[in-house]
């Protein structure tokens, strides 16, 4: 079988080339990311390069490095032959941008096994070097200072590896050193990756039950008085207050403050039971907001009592309320830990007071469920709005909140 190998400066340029020489029908053994030229290994050129051959069958195996190598083939019944890997002569990369394929091995053992398509095969290489931290994940030198500046974000690294090699495989050489239009696909993937939840101010001919849960300090009265004031003030519709925060006398206050200002009723309950009966009880409001008591995310007895009263107050929608404040490992536990108590919706909160925005990110990836509202200030009931997911992702690529001049 003759084997090709290929250099290009990126991993579609190496591709494309591939498809060209060999036709779509191309089989690819191997890709691997390198550094050429420099000295002492500083420095240099990092080119992808790939194996390619344009016949159906491949060597039996791959070896720890995936590598490729040919299975031994027996001239007699118990004649064992060694088996010889193919060789590739080496020569230096061409210092244009076009790639020339190299040197012609060939396997001089028996080969066994079609694989499947080009695409199927380059999947199945980027995802054995997945998934064993940020050196997994081969980064453009082009990209490197987007790398570092979603890890200053506080985005994973194993995140922002996995999205720029995905970036980078997108894009030819010349693209990749427009920085613009990198940082503007870069934001389009991070857009992409943010999951949000849209309008959902249609009427229904219930009560429509929120209840927002998260751990302490987060902000989750507050916000609770600001969607109030919106559903009442700004789209006209009933509203109901129930709090089962009683641990905090000053909450309770809070909200009836709150509750006496854009005047709608508000009721605190201490069990399971009178929450039960406040919703019951306010069925006629087109939306009845629950105020629960912050919880420390590792406080397994606290959880469990608040998940009594999630499952006794039957609400539509559980929103989960981080806030932007907090580290991503911090993030990560939380919500772990509030996941299970029902949460089907996001609030992230204090953006306002963050340092990063890579929580936006951070909760999405993590599957609980869509963002709905972010929080902006202290304002009643201003600093408030509907998550949109490419303003966020500017967030985090401007690094600061309201400031999205840093683009150039």
């Amino acid at each position: 079988m003759t084997l090709r190998t290929y250099r290009a400066a990126t991993m579609a340029e190496a591709l494309a080339e591939v498809k060209k020489d060999l036709g779509r029908d191309a089989v690819i053994l191997h890709t691997r990311n390198i550094r050429k030229g420099g000295l002492l290994g500083l420095g240099g050129r990092r080119l992808w390069e790939i194996t390619a051959s344009p016949n159906l069958n491949v060597p039996q195996r791959f070896d720890a490095e995936g590598d490729y190598v040919a299975s031994a083939t027996a001239t007699e019944p118990d004649e064992a032959v060694e088996p010889t890997p193919p060789t590739v002569e080496q020569t230096s990369p061409p210092e244009a941008v076009t790639v020339e394929p190299l040197a012609e091995p060939t396997v001089r053992h028996g080969l066994v096994d079609q694989l499947g398509d080009i695409q199927r095969m380059v999947k199945a290489l980027l995802t054995r070097r997945g998934g064993r931290g940020a050196d997994a994940f081969e980064v453009a030198a082009e990209l490197e200072e987007f790398h570092t500046l979603l890890c200053e974000q506080d985005v994973g690294a194993d995140l922002a590896g996995q999205m720029l090699e995905k970036l980078s495989m997108s894009l030819t050489g010349q693209q990749l050193a427009d920085r613009p239009l990198v940082r503007s696909e870069l934001a389009r993937m991070a857009a992409g990756r943010i999951r949000t939840v849209g309008d959902e101010s249609s009427r229904t001919d219930k009560a429509r039950v929120i209840a927002l849960i998260g751990p302490t300090g987060v902000g989750k009265t507050t916000t609770i008085a600001k969607l109030a004031a919106n559903y009442k003030l700004r789209m006209g519709l009933r509203v109901g207050l129930i709090t089962i925060d009683t641990y905090r006398i000053a909450a309770v206050d809070q909200l009836r403050t709150y509750a006496d200002i854009i005047e709608v009723p508000v009721r605190a309950v201490l069990t399971a039971g009178e929450l039960h009966q406040a919703v019951h009880a306010m069925q006629e409001m087109d939306v009845v907001l629950i105020d629960t008591a912050g919880r420390s995310q590792n406080n397994s007895l606290r959880l469990s009592q608040l998940r009594r009263f999630i499952a006794a107050g039957e609400p539509d929608e559980v929103h989960l309320v981080v806030s932007a404040t907090v580290n991503r490992l911090c993030t990560q536990r939380i919500l772990e830990r509030f996941a299970p108590l029902g949460a089907n919706r996001l609030i992230v909160t204090k953006l306002d007071e963050a340092a990063t925005f890579g929580v936006f990110l951070t909760v999405s990836a993590a599957g609980v469920g869509p963002l709905s509202y972010v929080t902006t200030g202290q304002d009643v009931p201003e600093d408030i709005e509907r998550a949109d997911a490419e303003r966020l992702a500017e967030y985090i690529l401007a690094g600061s909140f309201g400031d999205q001049s840093n683009v150039a």
